[in-house]
């Protein structure tokens, strides 16, 4: 299965899903080759000291999504891949009453060593919240 089945299944199935991604109420909601849209839930559980939510929250759904549509321009199963930078811009924090904030995620460059992608994370209103862009490596057999 090359990596957009793998993502496709992982959102119809559940399979070999990152458990990480409960932590932050993951769900990927559109998936095609090099785009996906996921969506996540901030609450009380996600606070830092200063009572918002934690840069982390924002980060680890903004890394999974990232990560989710670099695996999805795989087109070898014998592949996948790994984040080698991950860079994180906070623009407003978040709080419970945020609710669900999309993240949207699109491969900028799929090379065949080097995916880079870039993602952005919005409420349902379209409130900008963060951007990220990541560098993964392939991993596995090359050309």
């Amino acid at each position: 299965m090359d990596g957009l089945a793998f993502v496709t299944a992982i959102r119809d199935t559940g399979a070999n899903y990152a458990p990480i991604g409960t932590f932050v109420a993951f769900a990927l909601t559109t998936i095609e080759r090099g785009h996906i849209v996921a969506t996540g839930v901030p609450g009380p559980q996600h606070y830092n000291p200063l009572g918002v939510v934690h840069g982390g929250f924002a980060s680890t759904l903004l890394d999974l999504a990232l990560g989710h549509v670099s695996i999805s321009v795989l087109r070898d199963p014998a592949t996948g891949v790994a984040t080698t930078d991950l860079n994180v811009k906070y623009l407003r924090s978040m709080n419970a009453s945020t609710g669900t904030v999309i993240c949207e995620a699109t491969v900028v460059h799929a090379g065949r060593r080097i995916v880079v992608a870039q993602a952005e994370l919005r409420d349902a209103g379209g409130t900008l919240f963060a951007t990220a862009q990541s560098t993964c490596i392939v991993l596995g057999p090359q050309p």
